[in-house]
């Protein structure tokens, strides 16, 4: 059953799976709420959390964010870790130690995937720091979630991508969050997944349901990924089980509502009962 106010839409064997799950303050009971509602699954990534912003300080994250996702699996969860350098968390001293160490931080089990990284406000050390852990991503052959700030969100959008573009990864493996109605078409142009946050409540807004609700009847499931971002202020741990109703509800298919809500984040990450994705071909010579 998805979760929402007034009468309940049932879709067969759910099996959500939440891509953006900052799980490492959540107590035992919302761990259980999350399966009871059909959340199967979650991606825990390192964020902006982490204070001071020292390389020790990013080094215990990394140590907590993978110690969640096993909190995740004992509780009967998929659960999985991204770590990485968050753009708006790059330590003043013992940067290159920590891009050094990064390989063997991403060698854990539960660690799937490098991120959250990004560009927060741009500038030549977060594009630095960025195209670092890109490289990294190359050669170990891991996945890249991407964060984008709430603001001049176009501008920075814009400059991730075209870093992206010339990192050269594969689009399926890289997934840009903080996508909205604004650059959500870019995104997906170049083959990137782009994730739809859930965190804004349900104001019609940036990161509302209901704006995730209208992306997906406008533009179809193909390279969408909703995820909650529970676990920071303000967020709805059942955000996504919540979205998969209203999506029932607005009378999209229950393929559509598996993909967004689960299959296209799994594929992303390259886990069993992700949904097969056809990826535009790449641009070649110069062009606007």
């Amino acid at each position: 059953m998805a979760a929402g106010r007034g009468r309940a839409v049932y879709v067969r064997e759910e099996m959500w799976f939440d891509p953006l799950l900052h799980a490492r303050a959540l107590r035992a009971r919302d761990l259980d709420d999350l399966a009871f509602f059909g959340v199967t699954g979650a991606l825990v990534p390192s964020d902006d959390a982490v204070v001071p912003a020292t390389a020790a300080a990013i080094r215990a994250g990394w140590e907590a964010t993978a110690a969640a996702a096993r909190r995740l699996r004992r509780a009967g969860l998929d659960g999985h870790a991204a770590v990485g350098i968050h753009p708006r968390r790059i330590p003043l001293r013992g940067l290159e130690a920590l891009l050094a160490d990064l390989p063997v931080a991403l060698d854990r089990p539960e660690v799937a995937a490098i991120g959250a990284v990004g560009l927060a406000e741009g500038g030549e050390l977060e594009e630095r720091v960025l195209v670092r852990q890109l490289e990294l991503a190359r050669e170990l052959r891991r996945p890249v979630l991407v964060a984008t700030p709430s603001r001049a969100t176009e501008r920075i959008t814009r400059r991730a991508l075209a870093i992206l573009r010339e990192a050269e990864l594969d689009p399926g493996r890289v997934l840009v969050a903080g996508a909205d109605a604004r650059t959500v078409r870019a995104v997906r142009a170049c083959g990137y997944l782009a994730g739809l946050s859930l965190s804004a409540g349900d104001g019609g807004g940036r990161g509302s349901i209901a704006e995730a609700v209208r992306l997906v009847r406008a533009l179809g499931p193909e390279g969408l990924v909703l995820g909650s971002d529970a676990g920071v202020a303000g967020a709805d741990l059942l955000a996504l089980p919540r979205a998969a109703d209203r999506l029932a509800k607005a009378g999209l298919s229950e393929a559509v509502v598996r993909r967004v809500c689960g299959e296209n984040a799994r594929a992303f990450l390259g886990l069993a009962g992700g949904a097969r994705r056809r990826t535009p071909a790449r641009r070649t010579g110069r062009g606007r």
